[in-house]
């Protein structure tokens, strides 16, 4: 079946390409932000039609622009015209709100489409940036049509070049097994078949270092070079667990879609949790919702069927064996035996 799916790899640029990469940044970053200030102005009674101006215009008034590639300027352009249909989108299921101004201290990127790029062996070539070096960790399918590239930098100063292309996924082969997986804190996952799986408190384990580093990092001189260098050891911090997390839910996912060909989990209203203000560190460190969003689309590519109970179905109180409820069950209690057949049951 055909999907897209991107292959991000490292790049290493030199000091020149590095200086070009900086600029293509700034002015994709320019562009965006000169839309935000157009579409935060809207106001019914003195500018009821805000003029948002095409990226061509503003290659006219904005000389400098033409020294980046004029295909990821129209691609930030085609970015924000893809948020304001969302933002107005009836249909969407959970609304946005007004679009924000990009830092330079954040994530930066811009997207090339497949004309501007090129591929060879371990590099990659870029409009009016030329040929980078890349590690190639995994090939690209020969019949794969490549649609576009986004290159990307880092809080901490690293560079990826993530290339989407359309190539044909085989489904992986059924094993007639099935599985139910009740996600916790505790235990991140307990499996209907008795494995469980143990939660990693990736945030917390690095929580007190981060904390060092945080409080260091308030006391640098806002522009100094040593509070630039403390950033980036704090943003090293950050990048470490996002890496631990992303990691443990790759193999996993993986794991659970090679073993069983239907699986079943629970439709948690995840959002509203966190607002628990005793649970929410837990649960954004066990991030459930990119658990089920990637075992989502893998699913979806690998020919496996994903069941999602009903949020309000009472599973931890209903027995497996007889289908006995206990209405009474508490929180506090973590196991208890059914009334009727007398199993022993995990909430």
């Amino acid at each position: 079946m055909i999907r897209l799916r991107a292959y991000k790899y490292r790049i290493y640029p030199n000091k020149d390409q590095i200086v070009l990469l900086t600029k293509t940044f700034g002015c994709v970053r320019w562009v965006w932000n000169q839309n935000v200030a157009v579409f935060n102005s809207y106001n019914k009674e003195s500018n009821p039609r805000p003029e948002f101006k095409t990226s061509t215009e503003y290659r006219q008034e904005a000389q400098w622009l033409k020294e980046v590639s004029a295909a990821a300027i129209q691609q930030k352009e085609k970015d924000f015209q893809e948020f304001k249909k969302q933002r107005f989108s009836k249909t969407r299921k959970k609304s946005i709100g007004n679009p924000s101004f990009k830092k330079r201290s954040n994530r930066q990127s811009f997207r090339l489409p497949n004309q501007k790029i090129s591929l060879y062996g371990n590099k990659i070539r870029l409009e009016k940036i030329g040929w980078i070096k890349m590690v190639v960790d995994r090939e690209i399918q020969g019949n794969s049509k490549i649609l576009s590239t986004t290159i990307s930098k880092t809080p901490t100063n690293k560079y990826y070049a993530s290339v989407l292309v359309e190539e044909i996924i085989n489904h992986k082969p059924k094993t007639d097994k099935n599985v139910g997986i009740d996600v916790g804190i505790k235990k991140f996952a307990t499996q209907s078949d008795g494995i469980e799986i143990l939660a990693n408190k990736f945030f917390r384990e690095s929580q007190s270092e981060l904390r060092i580093a945080q409080k260091h990092l308030s006391r640098k001189k806002i522009g100094s070079n040593r509070r630039n260098k403390q950033r980036l050891k704090v943003a090293k911090i950050h990048e470490k667990i996002t890496n631990q997390r992303k990691n443990f839910i790759q193999e996993y996912t993986t794991k659970l879609v090679n073993e069983f060909d239907i699986i079943v989990i629970e439709d948690l209203n995840v959002s509203g949790m966190v607002k628990n203000r005793r649970l929410s560190k837990s649960i954004s460190d066990a991030s459930w919702s990119s658990f089920f969003d990637t075992l989502r689309y893998k699913c979806e590519w690998y020919g496996k069927s994903l069941v999602s109970v009903d949020r309000f179905y009472a599973s931890s109180k209903t027995c497996g064996s007889c289908g006995w409820e206990y209405k009474d069950l508490k929180l506090s209690e973590r196991t208890w035996a059914c009334h009727e057949c007398g199993e022993i049951h995990d909430r």
